[in-house]
């Protein structure tokens, strides 16, 4: 049933060639692209099977990979123009195209965790096997009293309404008069009848002023297409496309691309090498716009707090390429820090709630004016849910709020048969905004480097899902009826959660599809040297031919993994350890110091002479060791001692005075003392003694 010949005559590949080039390239609410991008749009080839593998009426494959190839197209034009390099042929398979929105579902890690040879990451348990630590502050997944107050549920007057917990259930259980947790062990349908009984007790528009404008947490009355359009909020930001550009006024650089750096050297092949990106986001659509960018050769820095939760989860899919460090921006120091960084970069992404970092003397505006003076501009992009226009762009939102906003979830409930909304299991809108904003800053990147001064992009939740909904569009019923019954006609109800729907799902894909999707060509192995694993996971979508290669400078880790913030861009330790070489230099280069070549150390470090020092000691005290175990014909404890003394010499020289050393330095003592108590025949209280 592959062959769009034999019976319903559809193309995925096709539809995705027409909606690149008429619904990108041609749409008139796609800010003006440079003149010369559909010169480059003509070498993108897509292939792959006719007939779609993912039981979805939207077409999610056509409107990945024809995004997919507008970044293609775009960073071809940047090669051109900041390389004189020739376009590359592009190769995107839609099949491929389909898994990137469920990249983090599908990672593995490499070892004997199962009988296939991995262990699936996508859970927190997983992930701290591998150092990944747990960023879930406020246990929103403890139990389903927690973690099922993020549902689709029917309201007294009929609509349905999307409750969220956003990452801390704590204000919208509070909201509703619900305790604040339950028993661990309660079953679905148990929570979901409870809280189906007190949402149903409200009125949608009730609710949704209770949720957004008191408690202040997410939600949305689920809207058709058409509803949404016709509210305010929708008239506000019908103008737009996939992002917006503007370019600061007051802003008067001189055209500019990016310094060269000689550790990170940048070429048609890595055409993003030295680019400077600080990334301030969390969980999902922000995190994807930087990731993209790290592909591409970017140096990114992911700037989180320790006391802001996050979902990690996705760490291991959205943390390649990224050096990470915890910074606290309500502490002065740790928001000076950030500034630094700032001074330097070239691309901030934030994607907190709006006006959050106007609190801290870092919105749009300050950025424009921390740069003012120096040679290049710098282009500032905000990610958020609604949109930057209209009554509700103040208001936070995740995925399923912007799903359930656009009609995408109430469409999606009606073609299984059912008059209600039902998220469309992927986090689709969050992985394509991401795409599309790696897109815009592509735009802004060429507009700086041949125009000159700073940029402000504007990408949305809402911008990606409009275009979804108007441009990309549902399948034609003939090709759903096939794709759905092809499945077995499965059917989620409103009810059904993203916790309930995504194994489900992707065990429908495992059983129908494992030779269309999960070909072994579209997945490869990663090592992260941070967490000291290989990873299994979704190869980079576009084939350039080997024209430009797709890799990260660093491999994937958890959050806070360096000290300084402002350092680790310097090649300052890391506390997850891996590669530590990026393009930004130490804060000493930038204030013009002679000790500008000087080895960056870790905040928390003791100076070199120091560390030297005690290091020296701890030599004398293995050779008295060594002398002794020697004296008494142990030869055995004689080799283990010189052993651990060359370890250490080794690690000392090779520079990695870290953790390593420490650790190393207490063994080595201790060693020690035993193997002098043994000779000397020391009673215990001595050796407490030495060892004080």
């Amino acid at each position: 049933m592959g062959s769009a010949g034999e019976s319903i005559p559809y193309s995925v590949p096709k539809e995705a060639q027409r909606i690149f080039e008429q619904e990108i390239l041609n749409n008139p609410l796609v800010p003006e692209l440079p003149g010369d991008i559909k010169d480059a749009a003509k070498l993108v080839h897509f292939s792959g099977n006719d007939l779609p593998s993912i039981p979805i009426n939207w077409r999610f494959a056509e409107s990945a990979a024809a995004l997919k190839a507008f970044e293609a197209s775009m960073l071809n034009l940047l090669r051109a123009r900041k390389y004189g390099a020739p376009f590359s042929k592009v190769d995107i398979n839609t099949d491929h195209a389909s898994l990137f929105v469920m990249s983090p579902m599908l990672a593995q890690i490499v070892g004997q965790e199962s009988s296939s040879g991995g262990q699936n990451v996508f859970s927190t348990d997983a992930l701290a096997k591998v150092g990944i630590q747990n960023c879930d502050l406020h246990r929103a997944g403890a139990s389903p009293q927690r973690s099922l107050i993020t549902n689709i549920y029917r309201t007294k007057d009929g609509r349905y309404y999307h409750v969220h917990g956003s990452m801390n259930p704590d204000p919208t259980l509070t909201a509703l008069g619900q305790p604040l947790d339950g028993d661990p062990k309660e079953e679905y349908d148990s929570a979901v009848k409870r809280f189906q009984d007190v949402v149903g007790h409200w009125n949608s528009k009730d609710l949704d002023i209770l949720m957004n404008e008191k408690y202040r947490q997410a939600g949305t009355i689920c809207w058709s297409k058409d509803e949404f359009f016709q509210t305010e909020h929708g008239k506000a930001n019908a103008h737009v496309g996939l992002y917006e550009i503007q370019k600061a006024p007051e802003s008067k650089q001189a055209a500019s691309w990016w310094p060269e750096n000689g550790s990170n050297p940048s070429s048609a092949q890595r055409p993003l090498a030295g680019l400077k990106v600080v990334d301030l986001t969390r969980v999902i659509a922000a995190p994807a716009v930087t990731r993209g960018l790290a592909e591409l050769g970017a140096s990114v820095i992911r700037v989180t707090s320790p006391h802001v939760t996050d979902l990690s989860g996705v760490h291991q899919d959205l943390n390649w390429g990224k050096w990470t460090t915890f910074l606290h921006l309500k502490n002065e120091e740790d928001r000076l820090k950030l500034v630094e960084l700032i001074k330097e970069a070239d691309i901030v992404v934030e994607g907190y709630r709006p006006s959050v970092m106007e609190k801290y003397g870092l919105s749009r505006k300050d950025i424009f004016e921390l740069v003012k003076d120096r040679e290049r501009g710098i282009i500032h992009v905000k990610e958020n849910c609604y949109g930057w226009h209209g009554p509700w762009q103040h208001r936070s939102g995740w995925q399923q709020i912007s799903d359930a906003c656009c009609g995408t979830s109430l469409a999606y409930g009606r073609a299984m048969g059912h008059d209600e909304a039902v998220t469309p299991i992927f986090p689709n809108s969050d992985y394509c905004t991401g795409i599309a904003g790696a897109c815009a800053i592509l735009h802004a990147v060429m507009k700086r480097g041949e125009e000159g001064g700073s940029y402000g992009v504007d990408v949305s939740l809402n911008y990606y899902s409009q275009w979804l909904v108007r441009s990309v569009g549902e399948y034609p019923t003939d090709v759903w009826n096939e794709v759905w019954s092809r499945h077995g006609s499965p059917v989620f109800r409103n009810y059904h959660s993203m916790l309930y729907t995504l194994p489900s799902m992707i065990g429908l894909l495992k059983q129908h599809d494992s030779k269309t999707l999960f070909n072994p060509a579209f997945f490869e192995q990663r090592t992260s040297k941070a967490v000291g694993h290989d990873f299994i996971v979704v190869k980079p979508i576009a084939d350039y031919h080997g024209e430009v290669e797709l890799k990260y400078n660093v491999g994937t880790r958890g959050n806070g993994c360096l000290a300084i913030a402002y350092q680790l861009l310097a090649g300052a330790e890391n506390r997850c350890g891996g590669d530590t070489n990026s393009s930004f230099t130490h804060p000493a280069q930038l204030h013009g110091s002679s000790q500008s070549n000087a080895s960056p150390r870790r905040e928390q470090d003791p100076p070199k002479q120091l560390s030297t020092a005690w290091l020296m000691i701890d030599c004398a005290l293995f050779l008295v060791a060594f002398g002794l175990v020697n004296l008494s014909n142990n030869c055995d404890v004689a080799a283990i001692t010189f052993m651990a003394f060359f370890a250490t010499s080794l690690t000392y020289l090779a520079g990695e005075i870290d953790e390593t050393e420490s650790a190393l330095r207490v063994f080595l003592r201790l060693l020690s003392i035993c193997f002098i108590a043994d000779v000397l025949k020391l009673d215990q209280t001595d050796m407490q003694r030495i060892a004080k």
